[in-house]
């Protein structure tokens, strides 16, 4: 219901009201708020529920006070803000009026500059519902369209002159188009099965394939007992892998929207609500762990030192340079060491040895990228990392280096350990496989110093051609030597 001008068929004297939480921003500010207070200032967070005894309200201010939202990096509904702009051309005045906090929707204000003015929970009143139309009527005793998106706006909706719903549930929007106008509804895609798919990074689950490396070089594959306990160890390995990657999400939402790529995460994006994240990811710890206990208690003693790790990476320790892909690496190491207890084989030092620093590289081609780029650009920080942008030449060293020591690792332990352990009938072919491994590492160099690795080096393997081909040299050779 728009007129040839491309605004809102309704008088331009009436003033058009806009929420903020899911309305004019994809996302609900007090739960990012609280999210980013949680991974910067745990104790902060945890110490902010107590005024909750105060009112909704008061929580906000707390939270708001610590100003770690970036209105710049907030997800924005953009057709939304397209509509604003035209109406305010047209000589309609905007206003912003919301139950998030004051202090929070003037710094959303002053960052979109479209609002003639700016309303919010100061603390004591929390401006939704009733409260909100209270407020609305009184200070737009003519009438006023409004903007929103929540069953608690529907009364709003009702009350206006015009309604413009925002990704509204069916019930709302049933609710609204019975007694109201809807001068515009604006919809994003609801979040399927492929986004949650996405917030559970089950690309990434390829990397727990490494918990069956145990059970193949130590050759206890033949055994089905062994073979059918190492797959339930890689499902939970899984479950609790996707559940610490929603948590990096959450803790990254900020530098993650700064980011060329990780903008278009689930979280980040706003596709996904941060609160489900919140929720979601310790309920599927929580299950893995369990599952853990029952299928062997070593393998879940190692699992949680993973989970450990994971979340110090996640509250703090990525953002320490260099620190942050040892800990990298030894969580792919780690993985090796899950494979092994859950079916008590006994530890490879070689095997470990390797691991850790064939990783330690990987990690660092990843890290190399982001500060090429970032020096490409002329960025002096890397976003949400410690790295500075000339630091490449360090990355690229120590990148380099580790990725050549994992190569003679390999090669000691062929003449050392293999070739006499009488395992083999040809182990002269292994000697293949750290050569076919050298290749594949350059290649990797070779791409993340050009800035042509998009991807996680692990991830990006298994969609490439070559890195396939080589991969299955290295499967030949291995064959051919048993």
């Amino acid at each position: 219901m728009r007129d040839r001008s491309g605004g809102l068929d309704a008088d331009l004297s009436i003033p058009l009201v806009v929420d903020l939480d899911n309305t004019l921003v994809c996302a609900d500010l007090l739960h990012e708020g609280f999210a980013l207070l949680l991974f910067s200032n745990p104790r902060a967070a945890l110490a902010s529920l107590s005024v909750l005894s105060k009112g909704r309200a008061a929580l906000k201010a707390e939270i708001a006070k610590h100003g770690l939202l970036d209105a710049a990096s907030v997800p924005y509904r953009e057709p939304l803000i397209e509509l604003l702009s035209r109406e305010r051309a047209r000589g309609r005045t905007v206003h912003l009026v919301t139950a998030a906090d004051e202090a929070t929707a003037q710094a959303i204000a002053s960052h979109v500059g479209l609002f003639d003015s700016v309303a919010g929970s100061d603390g004591t009143r929390n401006l939704k519902g009733a409260e909100k139309l209270a407020y609305l009527k009184a200070r737009f005793p003519q009438g006023f369209l409004y903007a929103g998106d929540h069953a608690s706006d529907v009364p709003l909706f009702l009350a206006s002159r015009g309604a413009i719903l925002c990704d509204v549930d069916l019930r709302t929007a049933a609710k609204t188009l019975a007694g109201a106008t809807v001068l515009a509804e604006l919809r994003r895609p609801p979040a399927g099965m492929r986004i949650w798919l996405r917030a559970a990074r089950v690309h990434q689950w390829s990397k727990n394939l490494l918990i069956f490396v145990p059970l193949m070089l130590g050759h206890a594959y033949t055994d089905p007992g062994n073979v059918i306990t190492t797959v339930a160890a890689f499902l939970l390995t899984c479950v609790l892998a996707s559940a610490a990657y929603m948590i990096n999400d959450i803790s990254d939402l900020q530098a993650d929207r700064l980011h060329q790529t990780k903008r278009n995460r689930p979280f980040a994006s706003g596709e996904l609500p941060v609160a489900v994240g919140l929720i979601g990811a310790p309920l599927l710890v929580l299950g893995a762990m369990i599952g853990a206990m029952l299928l062997s208690p070593p393998f879940a003693l190692t699992l949680l030192l993973y989970l450990a790790l994971t979340l110090g990476y996640s509250f703090g320790l990525k953002r320490v340079p260099l620190f942050d892909v040892l800990i990298i690496g030894v969580l792919f190491m780690l993985r090796i060491v899950m494979g092994t207890t859950v079916i008590g084989l006994e530890f490879s030092p070689w095997l470990l040895s390797f691991s850790w620093a064939f990783f330690l590289s990987l990690a660092l081609t990843k890290r190399h990228v982001e500060i090429v780029y970032a020096d490409h650009r002329g960025v002096e920080e890397v976003s949400g990392r410690g790295y500075r942008s000339d630091d490449w030449p360090l990355t690229l060293t120590f990148g380099v280096g580790a990725g050549l020591v994992s190569i003679v690792i390999v090669l000691l332990y062929l003449a050392n350990d293999a070739a006499p352990s009488g395992l083999y009938t040809d182990p002269e072919w292994l000697y293949a496989m750290p050569a076919l491994v050298t290749v594949w590492l350059m290649r990797i160099w070779l791409l993340a110093h050009r800035m042509e690795l998009e991807a996680d080096p692990v991830v990006f393997a298994l969609q490439d051609r070559q890195s396939w081909l080589l991969g299955l040299l290295v499967a030949i050779t291995f064959a051919v030597a048993l």
